[in-house]
């Protein structure tokens, strides 16, 4: 977030920001977000990746009702 609003950097999507996963997994319909996959998008976003964070942000916090996580469901314990 310091790269993008503070030193205005134009082409930030961090791998390690769990919304920004989240967006992504519920944009493109996927279970999970790999390393090698996240590359691919970041590749196809750039020199705008930060415009899209914030979009992924948005999407992540419930921007757009109609989206759902694809993510595996962990299952409960039962005691």
């Amino acid at each position: 977030m310091l790269l993008i609003f503070s030193m205005r950097r134009p082409n930030i999507l961090s791998f390690g920001d769990l919304a920004i996963l989240r967006g992504m997994r519920m944009v493109y319909h996927h279970r999970q977000i790999s390393k090698k996959l996240f590359e691919k998008y970041k590749k196809r976003l750039s020199p705008y990746a930060s415009v899209a964070s914030l979009y992924f942000w948005a999407v992540a916090g419930g921007a757009v009702l109609e989206m759902k996580d694809y993510a595996t469901k962990k299952r409960s314990l039962k005691r």
